[in-house]
Parts: structure tokens; sequence; C-alpha cells
């Protein structure tokens, strides 16, 4: 009997073996064929063009195809829960941004597990948000728009690109931690939001600084905050939330990859050092400055409690002001 338990534990142990060293082989050969980046959104959005970007570079990495594929719907879950159930073999990624962990916390059913069905694989890039208002706003800065939100509770409004938006949860964390209330006004899509902003219909529009930067500079919007730890090099002019009232304050619309749950380990981490490579240099770097997009490495553990971090966050947000979603 002790020899017969000796004997399958022998079995076990070379099976084990075995395994690591196939695995270990796979991780050296990947990629042989063309990777797929899926995004759940459409074309020209931050999720589509960090994918671009990094497709492009990782292409010259790899010496192999990157496919950059679009599936939009049902913000973002569509082409989730494509990847929750792809093969865990590398060759399927999924470009994702902070709604993956917003819906996570607002949303009562998603088809997919947003943690137990993915394995992180890094953090890509951020882009924070700028508080603009109309022009006629008697506001130019965030301590005169606390003091007009007071004097006008539930009259000053603004419009973001949606209800349960980074945007939206960003601009409730802010009116709590300041003691106002402002009045949210929800579009389909950033450009509505922002255009409503200029001609009068909104206050205040949530946006990216990208988008926003040519509207600021010829006077049809006016740069109220920006919502990062640090001041945009777009707009170096704008205060951050952190430096005037509120020490620490920070939301951003962040792009990540995610890799199937079963991904083995080795392989997860041969994809991330070839992102960071992929990502690094000064061309890039100067090249998504100048859409309002600062790069970030991250290990899949760092991004793993990020992600972890950023639902927590939110959610918490989220539960305070009471948003949901079906």
């Amino acid at each position: 009997m002790k020899n017969q338990t000796i004997k399958k534990l022998f079995i076990l142990c070379n099976l084990m073996f075995l395994m690591c060293l196939s695995t270990l082989a796979q991780s050296q050969t990947f990629p042989s064929k063309p990777v797929k980046l899926v995004v759940g959104f459409p074309p020209g959005g931050m999720a589509d063009i960090v994918a671009r970007e990094l497709g492009e570079r990782l292409s010259m990495v790899w010496k192999q195809s990157v496919i950059v594929e679009n599936r939009p719907g049902a913000s973002g879950t569509i082409a989730a829960d494509a990847i929750a159930k792809a093969n865990p073999d590398g060759y399927s990624l999924l470009v994702i941004l902070t709604n993956h962990v917003v819906l996570a916390s607002i949303r009562q059913k998603l088809p997919y597990d947003s943690f137990k069905d993915f394995a992180p694989v890094s953090l890509v890039g951020d882009s924070p948000l700028v508080l603009m208002a109309n022009p006629k706003l008697p506001a130019n800065t965030l301590a005169q728009l606390v003091s007009l939100a007071k004097s006008r509770p539930g009259m000053v409004t603004y419009s973001t690109p949606g209800d349960g938006s980074i945007h939206h949860l960003s601009q409730e964390l802010m009116d709590s931690t300041l003691g106002i209330k402002m009045v949210h006004v929800p579009y389909i899509g950033g450009a509505p939001a922002m255009l409503d902003a200029m001609t009068g219909v909104v206050d205040l529009n949530i946006g990216s600084p990208s988008q926003a930067i040519q509207q600021i500079k010829a006077g049809k919007l006016k740069a109220i905050s920006y919502s990062g730890l640090k001041r945009s090099p777009l707009l170096p002019e704008v205060p951050t939330v952190a430096e005037t009232l509120i020490p620490g304050f920070q939301a951003a619309l962040w792009a990540g990859v995610l890799a199937p749950a079963k991904t083995p380990k080795e392989l997860v981490n041969k994809i991330q050092s070839d992102i960071k490579v992929a990502m690094s240099g000064p061309e890039i770097k100067d090249k998504m400055d100048k859409l309002g997009i600062e790069i970030i490495s991250s290990s899949p553990e760092e991004f793993d409690q990020y992600l972890k971090s950023e639902f927590n966050k939110w959610s918490n947000v989220a539960r305070q002001a009471n948003i949901k979603s079906e």
C-alpha cells in the first residue's frame, strides 16, 4: 500500500512537472499566430484609441498581427462576456475602461463575474477629467462654484456621457465631499453633453481634456478644475481638485488589459512585459500626452489590486448616491 501511494505521488509529480514545462514552452513561443484585442466600444473612444496604439506596437514586438475588434453594446458587457468565455491561451484579450468595475458596482446582474472570470494583465493608461462651465456661469474657480451651488441648491446643472459613468460618479464624489448638490443631466455620449454646456442648456460638463481643449481655447467653455493628482499637460493652467479643495481627490477614465481567467500565469506575465516594452519610449509618450492619456505600466498583481480598490471606491459612491443600473 505504501509503495502504491509513493508510486502515485511520483506519477502526479511528473505530470505536474510536464505541465509546467508545457506552459513555459507555450509562453516562450507566444504568439505563433495573430492576437485579437477586443474592445467593447465603437471606434474613436479612449478604449479604441488605446487598443489601436497598443496593437500597432505589440505587432512590432511580437512580429505577429494584432487585430483590434470592436464589439460595442451594453456598455462593454458584450465584449467582456465573449472574452470571459474565450480560450485562455493569450490570443484573445480585452481592453477595458473604468466602467468595467463601475458596472460591477451598480448592476445587479452581469453575464460574467467581473473579477473571477478574468486575469488582470496590465493597466495601460488613464485620462483624468476636466470640469467645464458655460462662459456665462458666474463662477471661475472650484471655490466659487461651491459657493454658487450652495446659494442655488438644486439649480446648478451638469452634463455627463451617461448615468453611472465615471464622469457622473466623479462629480457625485466631489459634491458629497464638498457638501453641495448639483443636478445631473445624463446624455448618450460625450459630444452632445459637451455641446449643451457650450450652448447653455446645462451649466457644466465633465469631459476629456483632449475633447474639450479646442472649445476651452476658443472661449466656448471655461475650465474649472481637473480630476488628476497632477495638472494636465494639455491644460497646465487648470488647477486640480486635489490642490484646491479636496486633498488626494482623483478620478479618471483608465484603460487596461484583461485575459480569460485560466490563462497561465507565465503567459500573463509575458504579455504584461511585452505591453510595457510596446508602450515605452518618448514617441508614444508624446503621442498619448497630446490625447490627454498618461501611460501607466503595472504588474498583473498591481493591476489586480487597483481593480479591487477602484471597485470599492466607486461602489461606495454609487451606494451613497443611490445610483443603480438594470
